[in-house]
């Protein structure tokens, strides 16, 4: 499976799981909404293609970001999905957002900050 597919399976999964508000069974008898640990756009990830090799490939962002990108951005087959839990330390934050979609302007520093409550961190060197 490449990663495209893993991010859009999980995606579906999880709106099945969790149905959007609003929608209703085969009996028009409303669905209750459950709140989902997951998110698409306030969960961040992180997918690893063929890595230890020169052509490895590293993308950062958020669920949403991840199955809305082109099955050609992640390259060669999947190596590791890595979805980041309730917490994530700054130092694992500004290492992950060297890759991240959208670079500065991207999602991952916004979700970071808004729902894990991480900022970024100056490091003098």
């Amino acid at each position: 499976m490449n990663p495209y597919q893993a991010f859009s399976q999980m995606l579906l999964t999880e709106s099945k799981r969790h149905p959007p508000e609003g929608t209703v069974d085969e009996d028009d008898q409303p669905i209750p909404v459950t709140p989902t640990w997951c998110d698409p756009a306030k969960t961040l990830a992180m997918s690893l293609s063929r890595i230890g090799t020169p052509t490895q490939r590293i993308i950062a962002g958020t669920m949403a970001e991840l199955a809305s990108l082109d099955e050609e951005e992640f390259g060669g087959p999947l190596h590791s999905v890595v979805i980041v839990g309730k917490r994530i330390h700054p130092l694992e934050l500004e290492f992950a957002g060297r890759w991240c979609v959208g670079g500065e302007q991207g999602n991952w520093w916004k979700v970071a900050k808004e729902v894990y409550g991480v900022e970024r961190e100056t490091f003098d060197y």
